[in-house]
């Protein structure tokens, strides 16, 4: 995984390092706004991609620096960057957090500090899953729906029905991820939808927690307890537990019959590059575009009091969820549709 080097690196002592090493970046203005990005992971090439693009984005509009917190996926880290960036008083806090259960906290600490929050990519959610602060996330069953329709053509087109008694779908999950589960679900119903005559019995739900070795973890016990299936169709709803599944794929010699497809295209793009993967296709989204949406949306609240995303709420509820969008690439068109970033 590649590291972010424009990081604020979070311990729980609370010591920061500022994002360039100390120094603010050379547009940033010192009377600017001040903002605040607390991330999930920022080890995941995903994030590095958004979390810049987010903070040149608020620099390149005025902001003073846009702070990165990257809590390693672990709620109390969070906990104690959320205290850091209150206590820095930024004018706008943008979230992903590690838990989703953590949403409510989240709101209550930034409303009493009057400190505007918005979240990006996970949702900030009340226990009946209603977002309770602005957020840009997928059009998660939506890029569901287009796995599973390729998963479906793939398997029609190249008569895996011939192998059909040895053939098991491996659905990853991540459960704990209001924004991840939509795409699970969106894949397994349009797949199904597609070969009608695919035994459902064949369907094993494999839970991680995002990670590429989580990943590879649940896949390699799928696999070993599953021995009838030496074909195998699987879905992840974010490239690094694709990876992780192709990976443990290829350990137990199963990955020439297996198709794999995930969502995101940072990682899936250097199996596309090899003379063969089991990694076959995914749910293409431009990290660099949603962090641009994030801080345009973060910067107009500050600069032109708009709520981000308030055009986008739907009857009865208190704020708008920007649907992001998703495209299926494979090898035959990645470097078309990513353009530089297939490099």
């Amino acid at each position: 995984m590649k590291k972010l080097s424009l990081v604020l690196v979070l311990v729980l002592a609370a010591s920061f390092v500022f994002a360039g090493g100390g120094q603010q970046g050379s547009s940033a203005k010192k009377d600017g706004p001040l903002l605040a990005f607390i991330c999930k992971d920022l080890s995941q090439e995903w994030f590095v991609g958004t979390s810049t693009a987010m903070r040149n984005t608020a620099i390149a509009r005025g902001a003073r620096d846009m702070l990165l917190l990257d809590t390693a996926m672990n709620p109390d880290k969070y906990m104690t960057a959320l205290d850091a960036a209150i206590a820095q008083k930024v004018d706008v806090l943008i979230v992903c957090p590690p838990d989703q259960k953590l949403s409510q906290i989240t709101v209550d600490r930034c409303k009493a500090a009057g400190i505007k929050v918005m979240a990006d990519d996970d949702g900030l959610i009340n226990e009946q899953g209603v977002h309770i602060a602005p957020a840009l996330e997928l059009d998660a069953y939506k890029v569901g729906q287009g796995i599973g329709e390729y998963l479906g053509n793939y398997y029609n087109k190249n008569n895996m029905a011939a192998n059909a008694a040895s053939t098991g779908f491996m659905l990853m999950n991540m459960p704990e991820v209001s924004s991840c589960v939509p795409r699970s679900e969106g894949a397994r119903d349009t797949f199904f939808a597609s070969v009608p005559g695919f035994d459902r019995k064949k369907l094993i739900v494999a839970d991680y927690d995002g990670t590429s070795e989580k990943g590879f973890n649940v896949a390699a016990a799928t696999i070993t307890a599953n021995p009838q299936y030496t074909t195998w169709i699987v879905m992840a709803p974010n490239d690094e537990g694709a990876q992780g599944a192709t990976r443990a794929l290829e350990q137990a010699n199963l990955d020439k019959n297996a198709i794999v497809a995930g969502v995101g295209g940072y990682l899936a793009k250097d199996e596309f590059k090899k003379s063969y993967s089991a990694f076959k296709a995914t749910a293409y989204i431009d990290p660099a575009l949603d962090g641009q949406l994030a801080g345009d949306a973060a910067m107009d609240w500050i600069q032109n009091g708009k709520e981000p995303y308030a055009e986008y709420k739907k009857p009865g509820e208190a704020f708008g969820v920007y649907p992001f969008s998703a495209t299926m690439i494979d090898a035959t068109n990645y470097k078309q549709i990513m353009g530089a970033g297939a490099n």
